[in-house]
């Protein structure tokens, strides 16, 4: 098993499914990081990445009534060593909306900072602003990659975290997939201001005796209330057949508490063709078992 960090909790994966993507959101900003290359300079490679975005927006269709998407762009010298964004309509639709795509240069790795869509409006813009260099500077590497972490409360991305505590809107999603078994994992995480009522086992059920969906046979292989992580969440195995093919499916669901961080709502899925249940159930208790929270443990 390798320990994966995301937002604030880290979950074991097998060393042999190899992860294909993980986004992050939080304060209403998506985070991408990008690792420079070995074979040129830093500041080279943010060139290039700089170049590369700023050609995707200035050939962006602009709304109706301007005449280009691009509204400025700045420079940030307080962001860090280089930071540099751009501010544009990234919706055709609505020309009084616009968003920010800040890149910041660490020196070990590029951040993209990109912003929801606001009014753009002088006092939406600054705000907007403080909001970013706010996150830039919270902005933690970690190396090596995935090698280490700590119970601190910090918000983990793929290669490094955020060092601010949780205030609105968090969200986390990875995917994991491949090994010899087959397997598909992702794990979603987001805060939630409107906890479900109805569980994963009874929405199953309800399915099943339904009927699901036409010429599907579902199997419940199992049921119960697991806590993991201190979250006390459902814990469902099926097996799905149609006239084409049979499949597992493996989930595990948290409702989350209202606008919470250290209690979002969360939803650990694994799926694969049939076969081998037994090795596979091992796996899925081997993999909710290693779920834990990345900060501290109130008493």
């Amino acid at each position: 098993m390798r320990d994966y960090f995301l937002g604030r909790f880290s979950i074991g994966v097998p060393q042999s499914m190899k992860q294909e993507i993980q986004t992050s959101i939080i304060r209403m900003t998506e985070i991408t990081e990008v690792l420079w290359p070995h074979d040129v300079s830093h500041e080279v490679a943010r060139e290039q990445v700089w170049k590369a975005q700023m050609q995707e927006i200035v050939n962006l269709e602009p709304p109706r009534g301007k005449n280009k998407a691009v509204i400025e762009t700045r420079s940030f010298s307080d962001f860090g060593p280089w930071a540099k964004g751009v501010f544009y309509h990234g919706d055709n639709i609505s020309p009084s909306e616009a968003q920010w795509n800040v890149l910041i240069d660490t020196g070990e790795v590029g951040v993209w900072l990109k912003s929801e869509a606001i009014l753009v409006e002088p006092l939406n813009i600054e705000k907007a602003v403080r909001n970013l260099g706010t996150l830039a500077k919270a902005y933690r590497w970690r190396a090596p990659v995935n090698d280490h972490a700590s119970a601190d409360g910090n918000f983990y991305l793929q290669n490094g975290s955020i060092a601010l505590p949780y205030r609105w809107q968090e969200g986390t999603y990875a995917r994991f997939q491949g090994g010899p078994l087959e397997l598909k994992l992702e794990i979603e995480m987001q805060e939630t201001q409107d906890v479900e009522q109805n569980g994963l086992t009874d929405r199953l059920d309800t399915a099943i005796s339904t009927g699901y969906a036409l010429g599907l046979d579902v199997d419940k292989i199992r049921g119960q209330t697991r806590t993991i992580a201190g979250l006390k969440g459902e814990d469902v195995i099926v097996r799905m057949k149609d006239k084409y093919d049979t499949g597992l499916r493996f989930a595990w669901e948290y409702p989350g508490e209202e606008d919470s961080g250290e209690r979002p709502e969360i939803q650990i899925t694994m799926e694969s063709p049939d076969g081998a249940l037994e090795e596979k159930i091992k796996v899925w208790d081997t993999i909710l078992d290693s779920f834990k929270p990345m900060y501290p443990i109130r008493k």
